[in-house]
Formats: C-alpha cells, structure tokens, sequence
C-alpha cells in the first residue's frame, strides 16, 4: 500500500519487483505451471495474473474506478492461491483488493474482496484446500479491503483540506483587495475634501484680487485680499495636517472643526450644533466634518454671499442629521467657479455616507439648495 505515496518510478520498480517475486514462487511451487490437469489450470490463471499485473503496473490511477483488470486479478489471484498451494500467488489477490480499496469507498472495495474469496473458495472446493486457510485469507482481505479505503478517504479528506485552504487563501486575497481598493478611496475623498476646500477659497480671493486691480483699486485694497489669499493657504495646510492625522488614526475635534469652517465663511454662515458629543466621534465625525465642508465650499462656488445656514442634530440614541441650507436661494456664481474642481464631492459625500449605511441628498429646496445627511445610530441602540 505505501507505493501508492512514492514517486512513480520508484513505485513501478518496486511494483515490478513484486510481481517478479510472486512469479517465481508460483513458477517453483509444488503445482507449478503445466500442460495438463492443475498444471494447465494454473498456467491459464498465472498468465491472467501476470497480464492483470502488467496493466496494474503501467496504467493504475488513484482517481480511477476498479477497471476490469481489478476484478479479473482478483478473481484468478484468488483460484491461483487454492490451486497453486505453497506459493505466494495470494500476493495477487490483495493487490486487486488493495487497489479497488485505494480507488473507492469500502462497498466497492468488499464486492472485489469477496470475489477473490470466491476463488478461493471454489479452488478448495476442487483441490481440498484447507478450510481454515480459506477462513483465514478472507479476513486478511477483508481487513486490507479497510486498510485501503481508510487510506483512500483520509487522502480525499487532505485533499478536500487542500482545496479549502486555497480557497481561503484566495477569499482572504479579495478581501485584501478590497480593503486596499476601499482605503484609497477614502484617502482619495479626504484629499479631494480637503483641496478642494482650500483651493476654492483660494480660487475666490483670487478672483477678487484681480478683479480689484483690474478696477484700479488702491494699493491696501489689494494687499487685504492677498493677505487672506495667505491665511487661506494656511488654513489649507492646517486641513490638510489634520486630513493626514485622521489617515494615521489621530483624533480631530469635530465641534470645534464645524466652528472654525463656519467662521471662514463669515457672518453669511449660522451653526446650530445640537448633537451629543460621542455622536461626532470617529468614522460619523468625520464623515459629518466633510459634507459639512464640501456643501459650504461648493456654496462657495456656486453662489457666492449667499447665506447658509448649518445644522447638526442627534440625541445620543437616535438618527444624526445634518442639514446645510441655502437659505436665500442665491443665484449662481457666474465668475467660472462653478467649473473649479474635479467633480467628484458629490460623489465621495455619497461613498461617505453608504460605508455608514446612512443617506444624502442633495437638491433644491424652498429656499435655495440644501444637502441633507442622514446617519443611523450606532449598532445595538435603538433609536
């Protein structure tokens, strides 16, 4: 049985050896092979034998049925066995049964067992060969017929084994990648939140600055504007920090983040914050921070002066909202702001809120136009 676990070569040198050793015992056995009588019976049952044994050596495979050779070998292998006695020609018969064993499951491997023991059986019977030496053979093959479909199911169960490791290998595989495609999004959308902010403000002072000079305003005029220009850069900069901190885990204070984005915006901005503090803490602050701060640049582009108004709403147990309102309908910028950008806020405020499950829409109202984020409240409490 261990030849079927060895490298083929090896395997078929040792098979070949085998079958040249239970030839040679039969060959210089009592009954050897004859013309005549027992002597021409084992002749034709040897010469079955030795042909089973050429295709078992040359063609076997493991993942292949017991074949016709199988069930001739053991057959002949068993009738060898009772009208060769004293030989080793019972070696024929439990490497039939071996081989249906380590082919199949044990109901299949029993039939070719028992088959061999029919030969036997009717050679005791025509050549009075012993009972007890029949009784004896049967359970030696009974037991490789077991042997052999152990070993055949414990090779199915390793290889089964296999295959579920491979398969959670490549499961574990996507999931990586779809961990590493979700992340750059997420920094995609933080560095699109956070340029955008700056750079649109940035764009706006610009604009105004040119304009002035463009109308001959004097010269503190002008260095006004640029001066903002200036601290702009610098908020941008300060944004783009705390963007890199909430990358490397750092916590940002959503609050006082919503109070400094309302002050840029000036007196044309009201904040009303009425959220419990663990409500604006993690993932959910920091999603509330950039829809809050892309919705107010985007006011920014698209209708400059307009006044806005920014409310952020969730007891400890119930829906988040936030709600950012153009409150006075202003018209759009008609400056070429609306084209700054790369188009993809409204985008990444959606991918936002569906990683939290929440929702957000965005659209005219009575007013103006309002963005609304809705967030559900954290898993295991009840609203």
């Amino acid at each position: 049985m261990l030849t079927y676990y060895l490298n083929t070569r090896v395997a078929t040198t040792i098979r070949t050896g085998m079958v040249v050793l239970v030839s040679w015992s039969v060959l210089t056995s009592k009954h050897a092979p004859g013309t005549s009588g027992r002597g021409l019976v084992v002749t034709v049952l040897f010469a079955i034998c030795v042909i089973c044994s050429v295709f078992w050596i040359v063609m076997f495979r493991l993942d292949r049925a017991p074949t016709a050779e199988t069930w001739a070998l053991a057959a002949a292998g068993g009738f060898l066995t009772g009208a060769a006695s004293g030989s080793a020609a019972a070696a024929f018969a439990f490497v039939a049964v071996v081989s249906a064993g380590l082919r199949s499951e044990l109901p299949v491997a029993v039939p070719v067992a028992l088959v061999a023991v029919l030969g036997l059986s009717i050679a005791a019977v025509v050549y009075d060969y012993s009972a007890l030496g029949v009784l004896a053979y049967a359970l030696g093959l009974a037991a490789s017929a077991l042997a052999a479909s152990t070993a055949h199911q414990s090779a199915a169960r390793a290889e089964q084994a296999e295959l579920l490791l491979a398969q959670t290998q490549r499961s574990q595989e996507e999931e990586l990648r779809a961990a590493r495609l979700e992340e750059s999004a997420r920094i995609a959308r933080d560095i699109h939140d956070v340029l955008a902010h700056a750079l649109a403000g940035l764009t706006i002072q610009l604009e105004a600055t040119r304009a002035l000079v463009e109308q001959g305003a004097d010269r503190a005029t002008v260095l006004a504007r640029v001066d903002q220009a200036h601290e702009l850069a610098r908020e941008g900069l300060r944004e783009t920090r705390r963007a890199v901190g909430a990358l490397r885990g750092d916590g940002v204070a959503v609050p006082a983040a919503l109070e400094s984005l309302v002050e840029e915006f000036g007196g044309a901005a009201q904040l009303t914050l009425d959220a419990a503090p663990e409500r604006l803490e993690g993932r959910p602050g920091e999603t509330v921070l950039r829809v809050v701060q892309e919705a107010l640049t985007n006011v920014r582009k698209h209708a400059p002066g307009a006044t806005v108004s920014v409310t952020v709403s969730a007891p400890s147990h119930e829906e988040l909202v936030v709600i950012v309102d153009d409150v006075d309908g202003s018209s759009p910028a008609a400056n070429g702001l609306a084209s700054a950008g790369g188009g993809f806020g409204l985008k990444g405020m959606h991918e936002r809120a569906q990683a939290l499950g929440g929702t957000i829409t965005a659209g005219s109202s009575d007013h103006g136009w309002r963005v609304e984020l809705r967030l559900p409240p954290p898993a295991g409490e009840a609203p």
